[in-house]
C-alpha cells in the first residue's frame, strides 16, 4: 500500500467517524433535562441485583436502596447470589434482619454467571418495572422516583440511565473514567437521536413483560456480557427506536467505583467488547466498525512513522482532529455529571486511545479473560 492510498483511507475513516460522532453529539445537545411533574405513583418496582463476592460493597448498596424516597409499598429489592465464596450472603442476611421495613429477597442462583443470575431474579420479581443495578453502585435517594416519573410520564419500554465512575485517583483511573464517560455519553446521544445503541445494566429500567417476551432472542446466553445491549436492540427492532429512552436527570445518576488497575479494566472492556460479534442491527455494527477501524488506522499511522518519519506529523494532525470531534460531547456530558475537570486531560489521552482499542478489541474477540474468579471465553 502506498503512502498516498493510506492517507486516503485514513481520511475516509476520519470522515465516517466524524459523521458518527455528529449523531451522538447532536442527539445529546437536543436532549432536554427531565423534570418530574408526578408526586404520586402506581408502578410496582423490583430492583434486581446479581452479585458475586461483593462483601465490601453490599452494605453501602443496601443502605442506598433502602433510603430511596420511593414508596416502600411499591418497592421490592431482589438480590441474587451468583455462588459467592466470601461473606456476601451473611452480610445480606444480617441486613435483612436489621431492616424489616425494607422488602428484600435473597435468592441463590441455580445457574452460573451474572447473566443467568440476573435473569432468574427478574423472572421471580413481582414488580411491573424492573430496575437493574450492580452491587458496587450507589444511587441518589431520589433515583427511583425519577425513573418511575419518567416511566409514567414518557411511557418508554426501556430507560437507559447515566452511570459515572467515582473514587477516581491517579492518571490511570482518570483515563478509565474518561473512556467510560465517552461510552455512556455516546449511548445517551445515540438514544436521543432515536438510534438506540447501548446502555449499562448498572442503571436500566424496563417492563418485566417485555423482558419475558424477548426471551432467548435478547439474552444470548452463550456470551459473557450484553443482556442489557441486546434487550435494547430487540426492543428498538420490534417496537420502534423511540421506545428506548435516556433519562437526563442528575438525580438519576448511578455512581460506581472505577477499575482498580489496568488488568481489571482490560478484562472488563474485553467482556463488554466480546458481544460486538453478535450484533445483528446495522447501526451498532456501523458504530463498532467505525470506531475500531479509525483507531486501528491511527495506531497504524503511528507505527508507519518508524518507516516514514514525517508520517508522525500526520498521526499528530489526525489525533488533533479526533480531539476536536470528541470534545463537544464529552465537555457537555462531563458538565452534566459533575466531572468537568477530567476533560482537561482528554487531549493527552487521545494518544493512548488507539492502542487501548487495539488491545481491548483483540482480547475481547479472540482470547479468554478472567472475571470474578472465572475464566470467560
Amino acid at each position: 500500500m502506498t503512502t498516498k492510498i493510506f492517507l486516503y483511507i485514513l481520511s475516509a475513516g476520519a470522515l465516517i467517524y466524524l459523521l458518527v460522532l455528529l449523531v451522538f453529539t447532536t442527539g445529546w445537545y437536543r436532549l432536554k433535562p427531565f423534570t418530574a411533574s408526578l408526586r404520586h405513583f402506581s408502578t410496582k418496582i423490583s430492583v434486581v441485583v446479581a452479585f458475586r463476592n461483593e462483601r465490601m460493597s453490599l452494605q453501602n448498596l443496601l443502605n442506598s436502596l433502602c433510603q430511596q424516597t420511593y414508596s416502600k409499598e411499591l418497592l421490592e429489592i431482589i438480590l441474587v447470589d451468583d455462588h459467592s465464596e466470601d461473606e456476601s450472603v451473611s452480610i445480606v442476611n444480617q441486613f435483612i434482619q436489621q431492616n424489616k421495613s425494607c422488602t428484600i429477597r435473597l435468592i441463590k442462583a441455580s445457574g452460573n454467571g451474572k447473566k443467568k443470575a440476573l435473569h432468574e431474579g427478574i423472572h421471580r420479581a413481582t414488580g411491573d418495572l424492573i430496575v437493574t443495578t450492580d452491587a458496587d453502585c450507589l444511587a441518589h435517594k431520589n433515583w427511583l422516583v425519577k425513573l418511575a416519573a419518567f416511566f409514567e410520564q414518557e411511557h418508554p419500554l426501556l430507560i437507559i440511565g447515566p452511570v459515572v465512575y467515582t473514587e477516581v485517583k491517579g492518571g490511570l483511573q482518570k483515563f478509565f473514567s474518561l473512556e467510560f464517560m465517552s461510552l455512556v455519553a455516546s449511548g445517551a446521544g445515540s438514544a436521543a437521536a432515536h438510534l438506540p445503541l447501548m446502555g449499562n445494566g448498572a442503571n436500566m429500567a424496563f417492563e418485566k413483560d417485555v423482558f419475558l417476551e424477548a426471551g432467548a432472542e435478547a439474552q444470548k446466553q452463550q456470551l459473557a456480557s450484553g443482556d442489557d445491549v441486546f434487550l435494547i436492540h430487540y426492543l428498538s427492532r420490534k417496537y420502534g427506536r423511540r421506545t428506548v429512552r435516556f433519562i437526563k436527570n442528575k438525580e438519576a445518576i448511578i455512581r460506581t467505583p472505577a477499575p482498580k488497575n489496568l488488568k481489571q479494566f482490560l478484562s472488563q472492556r474485553a467482556r463488554w467488547g466480546s458481544k460486538a460479534k453478535a450484533y445483528d442491527l446495522a447501526w451498532p455494527l456501523i458504530v463498532s466498525f467505525t470506531v475500531l477501524i479509525f483507531n486501528l488506522l491511527l495506531a497504524a499511522a503511528f507505527i508507519y512513522g518508524f518507516y516514514t518519519p514525517w508520517f508522525w506529523m500526520v498521526f499528530l494532525l489526525f489525533v488533533i482532529l479526533k480531539y476536536l470531534i470528541d470534545f463537544p460531547l464529552l465537555k457537555d456530558f462531563s458538565d452534566f455529571t459533575g466531572n468537568h475537570k477530567l476533560v482537561a486531560l482528554l487531549f493527552p489521552f487521545e494518544f493512548i486511545y488507539p492502542f487501548y482499542i487495539l488491545i481491548a478489541a483483540t482480547k475481547g474477540l479472540f482470547f479468554s479473560f478472567d472475571w470474578k474468579g472465572r475464566k470467560v471465553r
